[in-house]
Order: C-alpha cells, then structure tokens, then sequence
C-alpha cells in the first residue's frame, strides 16, 4: 500500500475502536433508536424484490444493527467494519440468533477486497463520514466495483442539506434537539461529529455519485442533516485500484 493512503483504521471522532465504546454502543442508541424498524423501513425505502435471492454487503456494519437483520431477509450477507471490537459485538448477535449466512470482515472503504461475486445490494449506515471527500470519492469508485450493474446502493448519513452561510443556527437547533430525545451523552458525540468527523453538503456527495456510475432514485431527510439515499449502479467505472 503507498505510503500517501489514508488510514482508515485510524479513527475520528468517537473511538469505536476501543471496546468500552463498542459494548456500550447499543445501550446508548438503543435509547432512542428500534433497528428493526429502521431495517424495515430502509428495505420500504429501497423496494427491493425477492430479497432471498439477493446478496449484500453492509460496509461499516458497525454492532451489526442492520447485517443481523438482513441475514434473516437476504441469502448472503458480508458484514465489513474496521473496528474489530464492533465486529465482536456484532459476531455476539449473530450468534446469539442462530444467524449462519452472516459473514463478517474487518476492513472498510478503501481496504475490504470482496473476492465472491458482485453483490446486488450495498448499504452504508454512518460511516463514509468517516472518510475525508477525496477518499469518499475514491470509496464509490470501489463500491462500484463490489456491485452488480443495476444493483442498489443504499446510503444513509449526516449530509448538510443547507447553504454555507446559514448553517450555525440550524446546526445549533439540530444539536440540542439531542438533549429531549436522548440525553447529553449523545449530544455530546454529535458534537464530536459535527467538530471532527468529515461529514458533507448534499451538492457535493450528490456529485461523487454521479462520478461514481450511480443515479439517485430516492433522497430523503425529515431534519436537513440525516439523509438518506437509494441509488442505482448505472455504469461500470473504469478504476484501478492498488
């Protein structure tokens, strides 16, 4: 690998790579958060048929609040992090459900290698945040690659719906919305997020899709920041990756 790659092992922001933070993770977002429910109604979002044929890689699975259900919906599943203390956790459920076609990997973006064939479906859940732009971009190059033409791309993230010059009220009002619903714990971590993780505007990952070989099929946000996106793999991209 050249020594000028970004190291996506390297956190930002919350460290879930320690595992104090990965245990605790699901306590805290199972405050104010039903992950069958947000499945369901990403695959209601996606209108995706006859999913028991379909493979899918959940790319940054974290705890494995969506790969845990997929498996019981999909035939395959490839659940890939770079934290091995999530992928812990995340192993716990699976077997503590009895999941057998959930296939885990610690890896992410720019370094998981998927060596079986093109998947159909490809989601990412709060995590290319994690990546500064030029690497998000050089990520949907490689999803690209992972996917079947005219498979589903699914991405849901915190995406600045808004103008650049009115963005410190908004942000402040979205912030401590926090504090009702979930507590200063969680106030604190978006914080953390807003400060030193690598979330983007809307204009500019909309972009990169495009660049990418995606065309957007669904956009929503019910906030202006957590976003949500169903795309379409429309052409293949000519890529060499290292």
């Amino acid at each position: 690998m050249s020594k000028w790659m970004y190291n996506e092992f390297k956190h930002c922001g919350v460290d879930y790579s320690d595992e104090n933070q990965a245990e605790k993770y699901d306590s805290l977002h199972l405050t104010f958060r039903n992950y069958e429910k947000e499945f369901g109604d990403m695959l209601d979002f996606l209108a995706l048929p006859n999913t028991q044929e379909m493979t899918l890689i959940d790319l940054g699975c974290g705890t494995g609040a969506s790969a845990f259900f997929a498996a019981k919906k999909f035939k395959e599943v490839f659940a890939v992090d770079v934290s091995e203390a999530m992928i812990v956790q995340a192993q716990k459920k699976a077997a503590f459900g009895n999941v057998n076609n959930l296939y885990f990997h610690i890896g992410g973006f720019l370094s998981y290698r998927h060596y079986a064939q093109a998947a159909d479906v490809i989601i990412t859940k709060h995590a290319l945040h994690h990546l500064p732009d030029f690497w998000k971009q050089i990520a949907l190059f490689r999803i690209n690659k992972m996917l079947k033409l005219n498979g589903s791309l699914y991405v849901c993230d915190v995406v600045f719906n808004l103008a650049s010059n009115n963005y410190k009220d908004k942000i402040d009002k979205w912030i401590d919305g926090f504090d009702k619903f979930a507590g200063k714990k969680l106030r604190s971590e978006v914080e953390t997020h807003i400060r030193d993780e690598y979330s983007t505007f809307d204009w500019i990952l909309e972009g990169m899709f495009a660049r990418a070989g995606f065309e957007i099929d669904k956009k929503r946000s019910s906030d202006g920041f957590v976003t949500e996106y169903s795309c379409k793999k429309s052409k293949e991209i000519e890529y060499q990756d290292e």
